[in-house]
């Protein structure tokens, strides 16, 4: 079932943004969209085929440091949006620096899939690839845009000046089911120390024993569960998390948990 919009969607809204976006697209011969299933990306889609129909492509590229849960809402999204969607792999583990969880891991993770998009792009004979991040993420925060600069992997939500809570706004109003979701990191920064496939298998499992939105630490036999205010650890959560190999279980209420490399 397709994203159906009526000619105009917004009427009501004082600050077109989706006009402004669908605009941007539609200036554009095609385009091909880095697709996480999350709120931004699914709203570049979104617009992007509304302004481009088939010219518009999304593209998920999986590796080890993402969870079988961020694929599945990705085809469910895509699915409901009606844009071309495909899956392309690479494993990531087999880069050393990536491997050590060292300080250049986002940058060359980043790089590694924003090679494998414009691979793909080429192949379309498609000249724009555009990423999610927004007018609300910080550059200097984010070690991914360096990689984005260099293969020329255009933002539109940071072009036009729209913010996360815009984002949302016109996530909710296209009717996306991941207008809601909270924010996901890769599995990788939830871990302390050098990545192995077991270590990421177990914090995806990890999540999926917790509620969806929590924040977790992986630091070894130990991990520690930022829980939002108001909630608390079950006995059914905390038996699962020892079951998958966590000797002890910490409860945080900080509002970031650090996890020193």
């Amino acid at each position: 079932m397709s994203v159906r919009l009526k000619s105009d969607p917004f009427p009501d809204r004082s600050v077109q943004n989706p006009r402004k976006l669908c605009r941007w697209f539609a200036d554009h011969d095609g385009v091909l969209v880095a697709f996480s299933g999350g709120v931004d990306s699914s709203v570049l889609a979104a617009a992007a085929f509304k302004s481009l129909g088939q010219r518009a492509v999304a593209v998920t590229v999986v590796s080890e440091l993402q969870s079988e849960v961020d694929l599945e809402n990705a085809w469910r999204t895509a699915s409901k949006i009606g844009i071309e969607h495909i899956v392309l792999e690479i494993g990531l583990l087999e880069v050393g620096e990536i491997r050590a969880n060292g300080p250049k891991r986002c940058y060359l993770c980043k790089k590694a899939m924003a090679e494998r998009l414009r691979v793909e792009a080429k192949s379309r004979g498609i000249v724009t690839v555009v990423d999610g991040t927004n007018a609300s993420d910080e550059v200097e925060d984010r070690p991914g845009m360096r990689a984005l600069l260099e293969y020329d992997i255009r933002t539109p939500l940071r072009e036009l000046g729209i913010a996360k809570p815009e984002v949302r706004v016109m996530a909710n109003q296209l009717g996306l089911s991941s207008a809601d979701l909270p924010s996901r990191s890769c599995l990788a920064t939830k871990i302390r120390g050098t990545l192995t496939a077991e270590k990421l298998e177990r914090v995806e499992e990890a999540e999926g024993i917790l509620d969806q939105g929590w924040k977790i630490a992986d630091r070894g036999d130990r991990i520690e569960v930022r829980v939002p205010a108001g909630a608390a650890l079950s006995g059914e959560m905390v038996a699962g998390l020892r079951r998958i190999g966590y000797r002890s279980v910490m409860v945080s209420t900080k509002q970031d948990i650090n996890i020193p490399r």
